[in-house]
């Protein structure tokens, strides 16, 4: 039984160069580091409106900072609503899993705008803010990977560069491990403890560069296939689990990161249990953290999303087996 889910073991290439990244890109070891640098290249900030669906990575540097978040309101009403604030001096958007969402109207905000990219790199181009990051790591396996770069080009000061190399190695090896795992010329799951480690090495890194090796990678994203080995394999599950699905339409611009369902009644920890049990891994987003402050409408999601996996490593024959084995435990539970 082969494993779906969990950390990725390669890097997807091509011979054509990758036009997701604008010449005035500059690489960072994660989306937490690259968000840090922007911070660290703002002036005069006090307040910053972000969604309260949302990482507490995200939320961190900007208490690290100083800065204080106001949330706004981030639901599921029939669909994901988002009752985006204008009121503090720097606005924190992002679109979720890959599914574009509606624009918004800034012509009379005069913030600083920060659109996070991570989940929508792949299915939009934005223009509306003054910064952009995000972070590849989420789709493939680059060992860093984080991103950035201002509206105006202007190149974002650094002061320091803090040395990322166990970071580096730790999570190279567990790649490389895996990849053993998965082709079977490894029985045991030791590359887990190393990813886990190299996780916890990123909660103080700081602002820190990215590897030249990930930097040379994404240059050369076979974008083409990521996009349409994960359309098609989200278009399976969406066509087999539609009543549970956060996002009813997948646009044609839409690359999705995962299909988010939601699952009600408490079940929601149950099935990925079981899920796990049958050697497939799909995360929730997100843990709510100490930052966070939801009530009923805000914390529903966080209570009953499950993020179900479809990217480009895998193929039709692995959704479908994903999904009998979602509604085996609906046929038991």
């Amino acid at each position: 039984m082969r494993e779906i889910g969990s950390e990725f073991w390669n890097v997807p290439t091509c011979n054509l160069e990758s036009k997701l990244f604008p010449d005035s890109v500059q690489w960072f070891l994660s989306g937490r580091s690259a968000l840090q640098a922007i911070i660290s290249d703002l002036k005069n900030c006090c307040t910053v409106s972000m969604p309260s669906w949302c990482c507490d990575s995200m939320v961190k540097p900007f208490i690290d900072a100083g800065i204080n978040v106001r949330f706004y309101p981030v639901y599921y009403d029939g669909e994901l609503v988002q009752e985006v604030k204008f009121d503090s001096d720097i606005l924190f958007l992002m679109d979720y899993f890959g599914y574009s969402s509606h624009l918004l109207d800034l012509s009379r905000y005069n913030g600083v705008v920060i659109r996070d990219l991570t989940h929508s790199i792949f299915s939009a181009t934005y223009s509306d803010a003054d910064y952009y990051f995000g972070s590849l790591r989420k789709w493939c396996g680059v060992l860093t990977g984080g991103y950035a770069w201002s509206k105006d080009g202007h190149k974002i000061e650094i002061e320091t560069e803090r040395n990322s190399g166990e970071y580096i190695s730790l999570r190279e090896i567990a790649m490389s491990r895996k990849a053993e795992y998965i082709s079977g010329l490894r029985q045991d799951k030791e590359y887990l403890n190393m990813f886990n480690e190299a996780e916890e090495l990123l909660e103080n890194a700081g602002i820190v560069m990215a590897d030249e090796r990930d930097i040379k990678l994404a240059m050369m994203l076979d974008t083409d296939y990521i996009r349409a080995q994960r359309r098609a394999n989200a278009a399976v599950l969406r066509a087999e689990l539609d009543g549970i699905l956060i996002f009813s339409e997948m646009k044609n611009q839409d690359t999705p990161m995962f299909v988010p369902i939601l699952v009600r009644d408490g079940k929601r920890d149950e099935l990925r249990r079981y899920l796990i049990n049958n050697e497939i891994y799909c995360p929730v987003h997100w843990p709510v953290s100490k930052y966070h402050k939801l009530d009923e409408r805000t914390e529903f999601i966080y209570k009953n999303e499950l993020s179900l996996v479809c990217d480009q490593r895998y193929t039709k024959e692995d959704m479908y087996r994903m999904v009998d084995v979602i509604k085996r435990f609906w046929k038991e539970a």
